[in-house]
């Protein structure tokens, strides 16, 4: 069920309000690509995989602002 909150205050009211979850939105290693393409974000840690397996997190990791905006794709219909 979706809830709209159609002010500040009603979406004050819902703080620590168990409001669901989406569906998961898996980010692989083509999305990240295509993010860098769209935003010139081309740091070896998101889109050399080789360097970045010697990185710090032993892989790639996605842009913290393609991880931020995830979230949009759940849009109300």
């Amino acid at each position: 069920m979706t809830r709209v909150f159609s002010n500040l205050s009603e979406l004050k009211a819902a703080v620590g309000t168990d409001l669901g979850h989406s569906a998961w939105l898996e980010i692989d290693q083509a999305r990240i690509e295509r993010f860098a393409e769209a935003t010139g974000d081309f740091q070896w840690i998101h889109v050399d995989a080789e360097r970045a397996n010697d990185g710090p997190y032993g892989r790639t990791i996605a842009q913290g602002y393609l991880t931020s905006r995830s979230g949009r794709s759940t849009r109300r219909n």
